[in-house]
């Protein structure tokens, strides 16, 4: 639980914070060189001719004032190098820091900024600040924070079953492809940086937060000399008495440099001479040596400015290893305390930060995304009638809904053999099912890191490791997973581990299937009938789609900023039946004008005649229905045959259904899909625009069990946006046709003016008491966007009274957004444990895209 808790977390800051942290990272590479690329694009300008030594103080600030008018605040200079000094002039009333001026050391002469400077002021604001001030610098302090907390959890995540093999921390399967390698990049690489992103974590802080920079100094700094935190005073000067006038500032230039000089030896390398901003107060002077272990190992010099005279000296090699650290603070952040390959170690971590946000949210949406890839193939079987010993229990738990189908594809090969059969989903198995049963196949897939799926989590947890006596129970198990992932199908091997431990008996062993391999379903077909006494009727093929005919095409929302959306009226050759909540399979196909395009510059015609599996058809027909690359390059010169044949036919498309069967006709809610050069997508483009009234299209009707009604009539909250209303349409049509009007719809979209689809429909349910209450979020009918999600914040009470009915929620509609959103603000109100506890009964269902 404490797992699965952190992981919420530490995507959920990922995908917030990540954008930020891409931001730093980038930004603090670039500035890590500052110096490097300024020299290289100014040498004239940045670079001076070495000379036996600088001029001392005095005469370089004589010659600044003098040129300037302008008073000296802090001169930096490098005494043995070819680079320009810096000097910074008293700052103007109410400001932080005086104009800068670039000066050769060695002549006192003024030279001009260096092209690019300003370009590098602005990438360090945007690094600290994001060139926001205060506000800015709040949000990288928590972002800041948020890196260490990523680093830590991280770690915990990924930690392996073989922590000691430094393999499998290290290296990375570059083969791998899709989700797999996705997270490879994040975890290998990031095991890769944690210590570099540590390291910017701990000493970033310092600049962010004052308690951290406090607690760090109190951790690792030395004590204070004898006698320092003895000063007296409170308001006003010394003893409680009034504080006098500032005196003028008084500085003895060739005292200091002597001061200085003394202090340092012939080792001196460089020195920066902080003056005070009036009289009585000390100056300060960091300086470096010729054998200094790093650019920021400084010594500090406290004096008098008016007489020279040493208060105190802090050498960096006196300082303990703590208080080194925390003069080294930069150093470390940037690497140079390592010298050059430390440098370059962070720079490229720096540089690789965008990568975590990117695969975090590749993988985010492709763990969403799976979830409302629901696959069934239970159409047309009809379960036996059997008792429960009699009848083989067929149990499943399916994550992306691949192990639903192959539980339905079983169960009709074993009713094929006359056996009866019951199907149920593994959730939903109590241990009375389990001792009833004298014969069981279970067909199980494996999510994430060797975890049970969404749907058997409670199966997991009530009924898994349980002392049960399961000894006449007869079982086979289909274990479904990728190869790809670290433990493959570990969750039906504890299944399977736990079944032989209670006794129960395997018919044969378990077969795995990698990534659907066809081969693998096969030989589960072949030990299948051996077990039975019967003979595959046939290998489990491809499901069929038939012609529908288009009857009607409405547009909803004429006026609209948004892209065209229309209701669709299709009608089936046969008489053809579905369940509210379902889907259909489409099968699309390009457009003559588009396929005329292209074979235009492949100096084709599209009469050219092509075989596809044996038919004889015009190329014009084949190239419909196969997807067409984005480039032609490399198709030129092929014949008609040849281009046929390296291209691989559509995908289908799948939406939701909009109506019910006592509607007359299949309904679909389909919005336009542009692209950026103006072009549609394929699927809705061909429904919308291309596929004349009256044609036909391919199209199956595809069970979607996990979005059906609930079995009991209690009360339904549904929440959709845009086209989503379309599912939430066929679930309310089907809910007052069995008379059930505790129904409360919250819906979002742009303008009700236009976007307000089927919104006379809704109304009249409304007034007519068939639906309890509607919620509308028109997002850009006010200044402020409101969001279905922020109607639900606003209903709170009644949504937790509803829920306390019994109440189950259906969400349909856009993934990024509105059902992120909708998930965030349920668990705020809710909490975790209560969103995960509705998820496991079934009450929270998610039909998301």
């Amino acid at each position: 639980m404490f797992k699965k808790i952190l992981f919420q977390v530490h995507w959920f800051f990922g995908i917030t914070a990540g954008l930020v942290l891409a931001l730093m990272g980038v930004t603090g590479a670039l500035y890590s060189f500052e110096e490097e690329i300024l020299d290289a694009l100014n040498p004239e300008v940045l670079l001076v001719e070495r000379r036996a030594a600088t001029l001392p103080p005095a005469e370089l600030v004589s010659k600044l004032q003098a040129a300037t008018g302008m008073t000296v605040a802090i001169l930096r200079v490098e005494t043995t190098s070819n680079r320009v000094a810096q000097v910074y002039f008293q700052p103007k009333p109410g400001e932080r820091r005086g104009p800068k001026r670039n000066f050769d050391p060695y002549t006192g002469e003024l030279r001009g900024d260096g092209v690019g400077e300003g370009f590098f002021d602005f990438v360090l604001s945007l690094h600290r600040f994001l060139a926001s001030g205060q506000t800015g610098r709040q949000i990288t302090g928590a972002c800041t924070l948020m890196l260490l907390f990523f680093c830590l959890s991280g770690l915990y995540l990924r930690w392996p079953r073989k922590p000691l093999d430094w393999r499998v921390w290290l290296t990375m399967d570059w083969a791998k492809k899709g989700r797999s390698f996705n997270w490879d990049l994040h975890s290998v690489f990031g095991t890769w940086c944690l210590l570099a992103y540590l390291l910017f974590a701990v000493t970033g802080l310092m600049w962010s937060y004052q308690w951290w920079n406090d607690g760090m100094t109190r951790l690792l700094g030395d004590p204070p000399p004898a006698g320092a935190q003895q000063r007296t005073g409170g308001a006003g000067g010394p003893g409680g008495k009034p504080a006098q006038a500032p005196r003028p500032l008084v500085v003895d230039y060739d005292a200091v440099w002597a001061s200085i000089r003394d202090t340092a030896g012939p080792d001196l390398a460089g020195y920066n001479l902080r003056l005070p901003g009036a009289g009585g107060q000390p100056a300060t002077v960091f300086y470096l040596l010729k054998d200094s272990p790093h650019p920021r190992a400084l010594n500090i010099i406290n004096l008098d400015p008016a007489t020279g005279t040493i208060n105190s000296v802090a050498r960096y090699a006196d300082k303990s290893l703590g208080a080194q650290l925390l003069t080294s603070n930069y150093a470390l952040h940037v690497g140079s305390y390592f010298g050059l390959p430390g440098r370059i170690i962070m720079l490229v971590a720096a540089l690789l930060m965008p990568l975590f946000f990117i695969t975090g949210w590749l993988l985010y949406l492709d763990r969403r995304r799976k979830k409302r890839d629901i696959r069934q193939a239970r159409s047309g079987l009809a379960t036996g009638s059997g008792d429960g010993a009699d009848a083989w229990l067929v149990g499943f738990a399916s994550q992306s809904g691949f192990a639903e189908q192959m539980a339905w594809q079983t169960a009709g090969q074993l009713q094929a053999a006359g056996l009866p059969v019951r199907v149920q989903r593994l959730g939903e198995l109590s241990e009375q099912d389990l001792q009833q049963s004298r014969n069981a196949v279970f067909v199980l897939s494996t999510f994430g890191d060797g975890e049970a799926p969404d749907s058997a989590r409670g199966f997991e947890r009530k009924l898994l490791g349980q002392p049960l006596a399961l000894a006449h129970l007869n079982y086979a198990v289909l274990a479904l997973g990728d190869r790809q992932y670290p433990h493959f199908c570990a969750f039906a091997q504890r299944v399977h581990g736990w079944l032989v431990e209670r006794g129960g008996q395997s018919l044969f062993a378990p077969i795995e299937v990698d990534n659907a391999d066809p081969a693998a379903l096969q030989h589960w077909q072949q030990q299948l009938g051996r077990a039975t006494g019967s003979t595959p009727t046939a290998v489990w093929q491809a499901p069929v789609f038939e012609r529908w005919t288009l009857g009607r095409r409405a547009w909803l929302n004429p006026g609209s900023s948004g892209s065209k959306v229309f209701m669709l009226d299709l009608s089936a050759p046969n008489a053809t039946t579905w369940q509210a909540g379902d889907l259909v399979e489409i099968l699309p196909r390009n457009s003559d004008a588009v396929l005329l395009r292209l074979l235009d510059g492949l100096g084709l015609t599209g009469a050219e005649r092509v075989s596809i599996d044996g038919l004889e058809e015009s190329l014009l027909q084949a190239l419909a229905s196969r997807q067409l690359p984005q480039h032609r390059a490399h198709l030129v010169g092929l014949h008609a045959q040849a281009l046929v044949d390296v291209m691989v036919p559509l995908a289908a498309r799948e939406y939701s259904i909009a109506s019910v069967p006592a509607d007359g006709c299949l309904q679909l809610i389909v919005r336009q899909e542009l692209h950026c050069d103006g072009g549609l997508g394929v699927g809705s483009g061909w429904l919308t625009e291309y596929l004349p009234v009256d044609d036909a299209v391919s199209l199956r009707v595809r069970r979607n069990s996990g979005f059906h009604l609930p079995a009991e009539p209690v009360p339904l909250i549904l929440l959709g946006n845009g086209t989503g209303l379309a599912g939430l349409r066929s679930l309310l049509k089907a809910r007052i046709e069995q008379g059930q009007h505790r129904n409360w719809l919250l819906f979002g979209e742009r303008q009700r003016a236009h976007d307000f689809y089927c919104g006379d429909e809704l109304q009249g349910w409304l007034d007519n008491g068939q639906l309890s209450r509607l919620d509308l979020a028109f997002s850009r009918d006010q200044e402020h966007k409101v969001y279905v999600q922020d109607r639900l914040r606003d209903a709170r009470d009644e949504l937790r009274a509803w829920l306390a009915e019994g109440a189950a929620i259906y969400i349909c509609g856009s993934l990024q957004g509105m059902a992120a959103g909708v998930d965030q603000v349920l668990t705020e109100l809710l909490g975790e444990q209560a969103v995960s506890e509705l998820i496991e009964q079934g009450r929270y269902k998610r039909d998301v895209y």
